[in-house]
């Protein structure tokens, strides 16, 4: 079973008043006063609508963001889509419609009204409590006067909500839109068929949240780079003393299991040689020194970024890679004292484009990309955190899973069977 991509899906066949598309895309951006701080993810889905309005469709798009269940009434109109909406008019360059309304008449009218080509966004669907809890009545009106279900919300794949699971289910006829597409077929490339030698860099805070995805890498990369809190476990769990940076008794003892696992099946962990310590996260100080246990770090000073000896270390492994797969940061990446290891981690994929494929994936490890003015200088720029890590583990992800189809629907469906 697979899913089809959009453009597998019989659009001859489709009359123009049967080409009316619920289009899932993830919209989840920072925002402050109304204002879009970063743009990246809804860039990616561009294509997506373009092509969409080429094939002249009625595009009805519904996306979330952020917890609006968990905030006051007088506080959730600070997440509204309505902003998102204006963006989309200057960047598509035509009017885009927004419904306060989720379902219901307002959006059937929209719908009925509409030309080839309209554009509507919905509210933020979790302004609706059944969204996140993958609510088939829910999904019923999400999909009414809807006839093709397209799904591009890659970073909200890995939550059976209704928008992503549920309506899927019921949908006819359902496929991946270009930015599912590219990213279910990097990350499978990555699990399945890498381009040898594969190497991963893994930064962040606990090593706890990442245990799974580092043993599936073992499987095929033959060194990983860690960094974060995450490096200095495997240095705690080699007796380093760190001064203020405390770690779980889990995490150190997580890194002893993962260096014998390393070990037995000859695979390289490297950990920071060196670091930039300071006496607190939001410090304007910081001193680079030795992690070999030559150096005794004082008890009020903490590591807080990976140093110049460790990089230069980790390049010299990591140029002989034909992949790498990199998540989280290597160290308190918003402070700018302890920035420079992640933005040199940086430096290297796009010194190297041309002969590493580079996946990259996390809020924060994006954002450094973003900072380097690197977006668009990489193989792949991974829309999803939480998603990617969970397709690297090899779980399922309910929003992909339900988009799969036996060879012989797919084949009924591009015959025109189910057109009628």
């Amino acid at each position: 079973m697979r899913p089809l991509s959009m453009e597998e899906l019989p659009w001859d066949k489709f009359p123009e008043n049967r080409r009316r598309v619920f289009l899932r895309v993830d919209f989840n951006v920072p925002m402050k006063a109304g204002k879009i701080l970063d743009d990246f993810r809804i860039r990616q889905s561009i294509p997506t609508i373009k092509n969409l309005i080429e094939k002249k469709c009625i595009i009805v798009i519904g996306a979330h963001m952020g917890r609006p269940q968990k905030k006051k009434d007088s506080e959730r109109s600070s997440l509204s889509l309505l902003a998102v909406a204006q963006y989309l008019a200057e960047v598509l360059d035509r009017e885009v419609l927004f419904s306060e309304d989720l379902v219901g008449s307002a959006v059937r009218k929209l719908i009925f009204d509409g030309r080839p080509g309209t554009v509507i966004l919905l509210e933020n669907l979790r302004f609706d409590s059944r969204e996140e809890s993958d609510d088939l009545g829910f999904a019923e009106r999400l999909m009414e006067e809807r006839d093709i279900y397209i799904d591009d919300a890659f970073g909200a794949c890995h939550r059976a909500h209704s928008s992503i699971h549920a309506v899927a289910k019921l949908a006819r006829y359902k496929a991946m839109g270009y930015l599912l597409k590219k990213e279910w077929d990097c990350l499978n490339k990555v699990l399945h068929h890498p381009e040898n030698p594969q190497m991963a860099i893994l930064g962040g805070a606990k090593l706890e949240d990442k245990i799974a995805v580092i043993e599936a890498l073992m499987r095929t990369c033959k060194t990983i780079c860690v960094g974060g809190r995450m490096g200095l476990a495997f240095l705690a769990a080699r007796g380093q003393k760190l001064g203020a940076s405390t770690l779980s008794k889990e995490s150190i003892q997580l890194a002893k299991r993962l260096i014998g696992d390393a070990k037995k099946h000859g695979i390289e962990i490297l950990v920071p040689i060196d670091g930039r310590v300071g006496q607190s996260l939001e410090g304007t100080e910081a001193r680079v020194v030795k992690l070999d246990g030559s150096y005794e770090i004082a008890e009020n000073e903490g590591v807080f970024d990976i140093g110049p000896e460790t990089l230069a270390v980790w390049s010299k492994a990591l140029d002989a890679a034909k992949t790498i797969v990199w998540n989280g940061p290597m160290g308190v990446f918003e402070n700018p004292c302890f920035a420079e290891g992640t933005l040199r981690i940086v430096d290297f994929l796009v010194e190297h484009k041309d002969k590493i494929h580079s996946i990259v994936g996390g809020g924060e490890t994006v954002a450094a990309v973003a900072q380097r003015g690197a977006l668009d200088k990489l193989y792949h720029i991974s829309t999803g955190g939480g998603a990617m890590l969970e397709f690297l583990e090899g779980r399922e992800l309910p929003g992909i899973e339900v988009l799969k189809l036996r060879e012989r629907e797919i084949q009924e469906i591009q015959d025109g069977r189910m057109a009628s």
